[in-house]
């Protein structure tokens, strides 16, 4: 399935164009997609296994994200057996899934209210 896109053109993209961009290497799973809910719009993002503390949002400037978090971070956790985060703290959570978009295409995330390792994060 070609996709194709007016500059003008916004909102979330429907399963089917998920799943292509899926097996067009535009989002690139760290392990095999669940059958029947990873191309759900709502379902893409999936949370890995740690979960990092920081003191605040920011922006990685000339720096990586990773170095950032190793300045930045007050805790950093496991998620396989389940945590509680707590509200109003801010947290970074690398994902299993990267990007590789084609340019007419930006993703975006927010975190559901029942995040837990394995599950999604809705894409916006």
């Amino acid at each position: 399935m070609a996709l194709s896109f007016a500059i003008e053109d916004k909102g979330i993209l429907p399963d089917r164009m998920i799943a292509a961009l899926a097996a067009g290497g535009g989002i690139l799973p760290a392990t095999d997609f669940v059958p029947d809910r990873s191309s759900r719009p709502a379902s893409t993002w999936r949370l890995g296994e740690v979960a990092y503390r920081v003191r605040a949002s920011f922006l990685p400037g000339s720096t990586t994200v990773a170095q950032r978090i190793d300045e930045l971070k007050l805790h950093e956790f496991a998620l396989t057996d389940g945590a509680v985060l707590e509200t109003g703290c801010v947290y970074i959570v690398p994902l299993l899934e990267s990007l590789a978009l084609p340019d007419d295409i930006s993703a975006a995330a927010n975190p559901k209210s029942s995040t837990r390792p394995g599950s999604m994060c809705s894409p916006v």
